[in-house]
């Protein structure tokens, strides 16, 4: 078996922070290490994958376009299979990227999750195409960390360090960070929280994060908050030495796995996170905090939000009683490189753990009308090409006729053709242009199953 990949090992990463990224660089770089892949540049057309012939495997490990690929072994005669990823969840992207697959699939194809709960939310929403038997679970990283022994927990009535890393935003509910290290300050005094990440709001610089701890819980709240910024990988190990836990109350709509959750177990520092979404499989059931799920809104793929909200007077108690588990991951099994070289390989191993069925169950997608897959294919195909090929007359004609059927320009999409630059990794470009031109993204709402109904028990 010959494997075939998008070389992903040195793109322009510059400004963009995002796990599914670091993932592709860092299965390229295990590849190349192996000696077993051609790499081939996607961007380039067709051509990347002519040498791929029966008995090959193209890992479309390169954002959300498997459907090149799919599209192209279809055009073109291949005859190879592809395994290709899911790496969020409730977002235009790889949702899109699925609906466009789903009629080229092939008996031997095989797509990756990063969690139980994502795989089950795509196969009950794809269920032609996303199958028991071609998905699996698999997110290669432990090889990757540090192995550290749980940390003690500090008992009740000692200093407690706070964590939180990620992207400072409303939809992975930073401001119930906030709000809950503030409670816990008032409370005892002795309580400090360090921040780490990315933010997506002015709400969320420093400056204004103290300024607005400083009118809520006083002067020395605020001091004992340090809101550092992104620290890069290679700082990892300091930051975790410098707390005791690590919230994670994220509800994203996109959410599938959260990185940091792994990199915070596997520095042995326990985690705290909602009782919904891929943390369920992660860790264990008492470092979970009640979620009340929005039940009442309209949500679309195309915005990234909060699917709920935590319980902020358990996380409050949990935090002041210590009341939660050490460091411990419930399954290590699909995060070793051996789970996903053995995907590649086609045989899967298959993982038993509990998982999160709330979320699953309760996504309502509205379906799609009038489009037919095929043609809706061609036409995101010839985007693509039409984008990185630099062809941007062709880009500006599609959007001067969406601009005359809609009645309405949108200057945004407009600047990304005219930036000089064209980056695969960026997935605030080209996915956006899907999005207008190709495949809107689709709404959704939630229904939870009624109180009592099992949501994490074993499969």
């Amino acid at each position: 078996m010959r494997l075939h990949t998008h070389d992903y090992r040195a793109p322009d990463t510059d400004g963009i922070v995002d796990g599914a990224i670091l993932m592709h660089r860092e299965m390229a770089e295990l590849l190349t290490r192996r000696g077993s892949v051609a790499l081939h540049d996607l961007t380039t057309g067709p051509d990347c994958v002519a040498a791929a012939d029966g008995g090959d495997v193209v890992y479309a490990g390169s954002g959300p376009y498997a459907f090149l690929y799919h599209h192209w072994r279809e055009r073109h005669g291949g005859d190879f299979r592809i395994v290709r990823e899911v790496h969020t969840a409730l977002w235009s992207g790889y949702w899109a990227q699925e609906e466009l697959c789903a009629p080229l699939v092939r008996p031997g194809d095989l797509v990756l999750f990063p969690t139980e709960y994502t795989r089950r939310l795509f196969l009950r929403n794809f269920a032609s195409s996303v199958t028991e038997a071609g998905s699996a679970v698999a997110y290669p990283m432990l090889d990757r960390l540090p192995r550290r022994p749980p940390r003690p927990v500090p008992p009740a009535g000692r200093p407690l360090r706070i964590g939180y890393l990620g992207a400072l935003s409303l939809a992975k509910n930073f401001d119930q960070v906030l709000s809950v290290f503030a409670r816990c300050h008032r409370a005892t005094g002795g309580v400090s929280l360090l921040c780490a990440g990315k933010p997506n709001d002015p709400r969320w610089e420093a400056d204004a994060v103290h300024a607005a701890l400083r009118e809520e819980a006083g002067t020395a709240a605020a001091d004992a908050v340090r809101v550092e910024g992104i620290w890069p990988q290679r700082r990892l190990a300091e930051f975790f030495d410098a707390i005791d836990v690590l919230l994670f109350p994220s509800t994203a709509a996109r959410e599938t796995l959260g990185r940091v959750v792994l990199e915070a177990l596997a520095h042995g520092v326990p985690v705290l996170a909602a009782d919904v979404g891929p943390a369920v499989e992660l860790l264990p059931a008492r470092n979970l905090v009640p979620t009340a799920l929005d039940v009442n809104g309209t949500f679309t793929m195309g915005r990234i939000g909060p699917l709920g909200r935590v319980d902020e007077d358990v996380l409050v108690d949990k935090l002041l009683t210590r009341d939660f588990a050490p460091a411990s991951l419930r399954s290590e099994a699909p995060y070793t490189d051996e789970a996903f070289l053995e995907a590649l390989a086609g045989s899967p191993t298959p993982v038993e753990t509990a998982y999160d069925r709330t979320l699953p169950a309760a996504v309502r997608v509205t379906p799609r009308t009038g489009a037919d897959p095929h043609e809706a294919v061609e036409r995101a195909t010839g985007l693509f090409r039409a984008f990185f090929e630099r062809r941007d007359g062709a880009v500006t004609a599609a959007l001067d006729a969406l601009a005359a059927r809609t009645g309405r320009d949108d200057p945004a999409l407009r600047r990304i053709v005219a930036a000089p630059d064209r980056n695969l990794a960026d997935y605030r470009a080209f996915p956006r242009l899907l999005d207008a031109l190709v495949l809107p993204p689709l709404t959704y709402t939630l229904a939870p199953a009624r109180p009592g109904t099992p949501t994490g028990d074993t499969p």
